[in-house]
Order: C-alpha cells, then sequence, then structure tokens
C-alpha cells in the first residue's frame, strides 16, 4: 500500500500536549507581573533594561503563543531555480548570500 494513514503513525495523542498545556498554564500565572513588567520599562527612560524586555516577553510567548510574523518580501515574485536562465543562476551563484533579490536589480555578469 502506498500513501495514506498507516496505523501506529504520527504523534501520540497527549504525549507533548500534556506538557506544553502545563507549560503555558505555569507561564500565564506570571503574565500579569510580566506585563507590569514590560509596562514599568517602556515607561522608565533608564537603559539596558533588555534582559528584564526578553524574559517577559518570553512568558508571555509561552503563555499565549507569539504573535505572527509577517514579512515584506514579494511572494508573487519568487521563481523556482528551473525558471531561471542560465545567466540569471550564474549572477546568483557570483553574489553569493545576496539572494535573487540582488539578480534582478543587475544585469547578468559576462566574461
Amino acid at each position: 500500500m502506498r500513501g495514506g494513514k498507516r496505523p501506529g503513525a504520527g504523534r501520540k495523542p497527549g504525549a507533548v500536549s500534556k506538557a506544553k498545556r502545563e507549560l503555558a498554564e505555569m507561564a500565564r500565572e506570571h503574565a500579569e507581573a510580566a506585563l507590569i513588567t514590560l509596562v514599568s520599562i517602556a515607561e522608565d527612560s533608564k537603559a539596558n533594561a533588555g534582559a528584564r524586555v526578553s524574559a517577559a516577553s518570553a512568558i508571555l510567548d509561552r503563555g499565549y503563543g507569539k504573535p505572527p510574523q509577517f514579512t515584506t518580501g514579494d511572494a508573487a515574485a519568487f521563481r523556482r531555480a528551473t525558471d531561471l536562465t542560465d545567466d540569471e543562476l550564474a549572477n546568483i551563484a557570483s553574489r553569493g548570500s545576496e539572494g535573487t533579490a540582488q539578480a534582478k536589480e543587475h544585469p547578468p555578469i559576462t566574461h
């Protein structure tokens, strides 16, 4: 048999979720203090409160989940490598980690 659901496959019910629920409940118990800490730091003009903000944010994240991440990238501009020309691929390779966005702005490198 190919594909489909196999008996016994996947995560076992309750194996991880119980620990996650307990952690979230413990974090929620401290959420009010974390929020108060964030507000006091936001209102305090003293610098170097980064560690306290990070700790308070981590408590809130574990209690209520992280906020959604948004991207400013243009998903419509995404092209698969198989759709690029040899010149475009060579240009991207020569630029290293600058990525495909740079390749569109500059003409291909020719030798």
